[in-house]
């Protein structure tokens, strides 16, 4: 089996959010699906991370301390600070909306497509070169 990369994350993410395929049905039936598309996503962003920090400077990707990838961001290798502040938001944001809590509401599908469309644009600026993203 092939790790998942973040296009496939993000793909099985938008399959929950539509509600389509076996997963989706199932996950929208079952009721679990917001906060494991929410999983998805962060997931994806992580995996965006790591590309990123692999293609820039390979020892920081082989850190196993993913905020301490995200603080390096802010840095002077890393994609700018605009950028760095989006990503942390993003995974905040992600990370509170994957842990259930029995007093607060799961995401909702607005708030986890925002979210989505949020990483995938993120993911885009991660790819580009480093020269072009400061």
């Amino acid at each position: 089996m092939t790790a998942p990369t973040p296009q496939r994350c993000l793909a099985a993410a938008d399959q929950l959010l539509r509600g389509a395929g076996l997963l989706g049905a199932t996950a929208v039936s079952a009721g679990w699906w917001p906060r494991a598309c929410a999983c998805l996503i962060r997931l994806a962003l992580e995996g965006g991370i790591d590309a990123y920090w692999r293609q820039v400077k390979p020892p920081v990707a082989v850190c196993r301390q993913g905020r301490a990838k995200q603080l390096m961001m802010r840095g002077r290798l890393g994609p700018g600070r605009e950028t760095a502040r989006r990503v942390a938001f993003a995974w905040a944001t992600l990370s509170a909306a994957t842990h259930h809590h029995c007093y607060e509401l799961a995401p909702t599908a607005a708030e986890l497509r925002r979210l989505h469309t949020e990483v995938s644009a993120l993911l885009t600026r991660l790819q580009a070169p480093a020269s072009s993203t400061s």
